[in-house]
């Protein structure tokens, strides 16, 4: 394949390489292997083409080799590929190491848990895809991004027979329990940070008792809770600076809950948590839910940055594919990204100079209020995104004619440039 003749492409792909030579669902195709084809289809999710068919041609067009176009699309639809996909997918999340989050890091309350945030995300309707009643619908996925590494994984396709527009919680509940836990070891607990939409607390507590999974949400507006208690807080501990209130509420599914009170200082807002976390400082669980803003982040990545907005093909296969290679180009970058900072010391000198004027004059604008700035929004100092500098980069590298000498010098000399 041509995206790995160079030796920057060959280190690159090179963690997708090793996972899919030891992973279970592999076989020797001769025509297209497995390797070439989960590189293609990363290669595919990276470039900017936003055709498959212009993809392939210009790929034909620079003399490398390519399937037909036909042999792509019938490829698409392989229930074998789609188990390798999978397969290599999760191992492939399992990869990158955290990222600079102090409060996590520190947080000994955290240190069984496995964190992720989880959300919806669509992709316009498919070319080929038939219309329903005059409408060509979009085509939902659900993701879960681990709040400590920023690793993307895939959780499910939805529903595209019984529900246009699949609500979270009818997907969520339709997963068997090993796909929620992301290969967590047995005694391992996992907690998911979702929007209002992940709610239902009768299922919380089912799935908590039974698997250890726990649920992180924002109240809905209409929602009935009754205070039932109060749970002790630790005034004097920093990362509760802004709770108001941290007490037990009963639901009307019978079940008891946290409800967590929060005013944030910044903007002057109250807003109000709901967990069945019940271990944790409350400024830890207002900290999580912060954090569940960079899966919107990635997706931002993903439609405005990779260009992915549309459906490859129709199939339910091909869509759940099309999610895998995406996870995988994501993660890709991530250890890349990462590579070049811990080997190469390479670092975007330049945002993080805008980030930290930005907090500077943050903390000046409180400072004549009175106010001081929690440690929450101190703590976490880490890029929710590959910037647009970086994909393009990545681009010339993999895809394009690099210029000559080592190809992260290029990057050194964009990262400095404001």
């Amino acid at each position: 394949m041509p995206t790995v003749t160079s030796t920057f492409a060959q280190d690159f792909f090179l963690p997708l390489v090793e996972e899919i030579l030891r992973a279970e669902h592999q076989r020797v195709c001769p025509e297209l292997s497995d390797l070439e084809w989960m590189t293609l289809g990363v290669s595919r999710a990276l470039d900017d083409h936003p055709s498959g068919r212009g993809f392939l041609q210009n790929l034909q067009a620079s003399g490398a080799k390519a399937p037909e176009v036909s042999h792509f699309f019938e490829s698409l639809k392989s229930e074998r590929r789609l188990a390798l996909s999978a397969e290599v997918c999760l191992a492939l999340s399992k990869r990158p190491p955290p990222q600079t989050d102090h409060l996590l890091c520190q947080a000994k309350e955290l240190e069984d848990f496995d964190l992720y945030a989880g959300d919806g995300h669509f992709h316009a309707a498919a070319a080929h895809d038939q219309p329903v009643d005059g409408t060509k619908y979009a085509t939902g996925h659900f993701y879960a991004l681990n709040l400590r590494s920023h690793a993307l994984s895939h959780l499910c396709v939805a529903d595209q027979v019984e529900r246009k527009k699949e609500h979270d919680m009818r997907a969520l509940k339709q997963l068997e329990i090993t796909t929620l836990r992301q290969a967590a070891p047995l005694r391992r607990k996992v907690l998911y940070v979702w929007d209002r939409a992940g709610i239902d607390f009768r299922w919380w507590y089912q799935i908590k008792q039974r698997s250890g999974i726990y649920f992180l949400s924002r109240e809905k507006v209409n929602m009935r809770l009754d205070a039932i208690g109060v749970l002790p807080m630790d005034a004097a501990d920093p990362r509760n600076a802004g709770v108001i209130a941290d007490e037990l509420v009963a639901t009307s599914q019978g079940v008891s809950v946290r409800r967590i009170r929060y005013c944030c200082p910044v903007r002057g807002e109250e807003f109000s948590f709901i967990t069945n976390l019940m271990s944790v400082p409350p400024g830890l669980i207002v900290h999580l839910y912060r954090i569940r803003w960079d899966i919107e982040k990635v997706f931002d990545q993903l439609k405005n940055k990779l260009g992915e907005i549309k459906a490859w093909a129709s199939s339910p296969t091909a869509k759940t594919m099309q999610a895998h290679f995406l996870c995988l180009a994501h993660n890709l970058m991530l250890l890349c990204e990462n590579n070049l900072e811990s080997v190469h010391g390479i670092r975007n000198v330049a945002e993080l100079k805008r980030r930290a004027k930005r907090l500077t004059e943050l903390i000046a604008t409180l400072a004549r209020k009175n106010l001081t700035l929690p440690i929450l929004f101190v703590a976490t100092q880490r890029f929710t995104q590959r910037s647009l500098k970086f994909i393009r980069w990545l681009r010339v590298q993999l895809f394009g004619h690099p210029p000559d000498g080592p190809p992260w010098d290029a990057l050194r000399i964009l990262f400095a440039h404001l």
